[in-house]
């Protein structure tokens, strides 16, 4: 007798923490593979009124959380957004932790599946903002990829991890706005440099006295989203 109450007291903790766990997951949370066959995870939100889509890249040891609420802003302007979670990173595959210099490299992958999967819905033109080493993945990728019409770099880096973007900079010919902060020194110095690097015309510049790195702009800065919507109306739509 009472093994059969330990057994029913045990089956429906199971089944409450079950219960929990589907309610607990993100609806528009999904999966889809890279071209090395890792598994990446995204949060896709569509707005039904538009074309317009925006892929998001965070920081190191981050993951797609980071952009929760610029993803809200951007939905409210109209734009449909990817927010992914970076191989090692969040829910996706891999242990960013044990990366060799050549599985950061690899982070351009994540890149592209993540513009396959948008151009799979319908969006053959895609703006992207990147933080940190995903400004970097985002812009190396970006140089070799027209599906990206315009890219916001968040605290960029001259190299992170052995992506280095400065030398590819010149080839680059569509808009891209530059982001850091003075308190951010090494990000500021890169942010000039790739500016003045970039090979296009439609290039901005954005520097702010204080603000941290990366995604840490964005919590900082009040204003820093909406100056990036306004940017993205006047050059991607």
């Amino acid at each position: 007798m009472i093994l059969l109450m330990l057994l029913l007291i045990s089956c429906g903790v199971q089944e409450e923490q079950t219960q929990q766990q589907t309610q607990q997951k993100d609806p528009n949370e999904l999966t889809f593979t890279t071209a090395d066959e890792v598994n990446i995870t995204g949060k896709y939100t569509e707005v039904d009124t538009t074309r317009k889509a925006v892929l998001l890249l965070h920081m190191v040891g981050h993951d797609k959380s980071n952009y929760d609420n610029l993803t809200l802003y951007l939905l409210q302007n109209g734009y449909t957004v990817l927010a992914l979670d970076f191989r090692g990173h969040g829910n996706s595959d891999l242990d960013y932790t044990q990366f060799t210099e050549e599985n950061w490299q690899d982070l351009v992958l994540d890149v592209e599946a993540g513009l396959d999967f948008l151009e799979k819905r319908g969006y053959s033109h895609v703006a992207v903002i990147g933080a940190s080493i995903g400004a970097n993945a985002g812009f190396k990728q970006a140089i070799q990829d027209r599906r990206i019409r315009a890219i916001v770099l968040l605290s960029a880096g001259e190299e992170y991890h052995g992506i280095n973007i400065l030398q590819l900079a010149e080839f680059y010919d569509r808009p891209v706005l530059v982001v850091a902060s003075l308190d951010d020194k090494g990000a500021a110095i890169a942010a000039t440099k790739i500016y003045n690097a970039a090979g296009t015309e439609y290039k901005e510049i954005k520097m702010y006295q204080s603000g941290g790195h990366g995604t840490d702009l964005l919590a900082n800065q009040d204003g820093l989203p909406a100056i990036m919507v306004t940017w993205l109306q006047k050059y991607y739509g």
